[in-house]
């Protein structure tokens, strides 16, 4: 008997939802199907009336992951008219990030990490080549280059034990001077 298609919403995001949660809570080898499943209030089988696998299951896990995030970036860095704006809204949201991403770290495996980082970088390069397209910015590099450096470059930083101990304002100063560099 063929599969009937399996339309959006539903029960079938309570399951992403719920294998979202407790993805991040157990890490993903020590979440079983049945246990998300127990969560929904769902048999073993409407798992898999939604999804083949539970491989599956966690790619719409990381998919949507990366879907909210970019749209809550874009919402909030939507307002930046100029590099300064940026600047200002920039920092203190990838700071709150990375303090979310911390208290789910130890339940993540390295490579899963690794991959939400780099998804997290990818999610962001458009947003900020959107950015800098607006800004209307003088030199010839494309706007896609400006952005994967600029994304990536400030990762490297935030992410350096040296920047780890600086104080606020010369954090703040720092990621002036880099996008200003970067931008010029």
């Amino acid at each position: 008997m063929a599969r009937k298609a399996v339309l959006e919403g539903g029960k079938r995001d309570e399951i992403i939802e719920t294998a979202s949660k407790l993805f991040f809570e157990h890490g993903y080898e020590a979440t079983s199907v049945r246990m998300i499943m127990n969560e929904v209030g769902g048999e073993i089988g409407m798992f898999y009336h939604y999804f083949k696998s539970k491989d599956m299951l966690f790619d719409r896990v990381v998919e949507k992951f990366f879907r909210d995030y970019r749209a809550r970036f874009e919402t909030l860095l939507s307002g930046c008219e100029t590099p300064e704006d940026f600047i200002k809204t920039f920092l203190p949201l990838y700071e709150n990030s990375m303090e979310d991403f911390k208290k789910i770290q130890g339940n993540v495996h390295w490579s899963v990490q690794a991959a939400m980082h780099d998804g997290t970088l990818e999610a962001l390069r458009p947003v900020v080549a959107g950015l800098i397209r607006k800004w209307e910015l003088p030199g010839s590099a494309s706007p896609d280059i400006l952005a994967g450096q600029l994304i990536y470059g400030l990762s490297a930083t935030i992410h350096s034990e040296e920047f780890e101990k600086m104080s606020a304002v010369k954090k703040k100063q720092c990621i002036r001077d880099f996008i200003g560099r970067i931008l010029a």
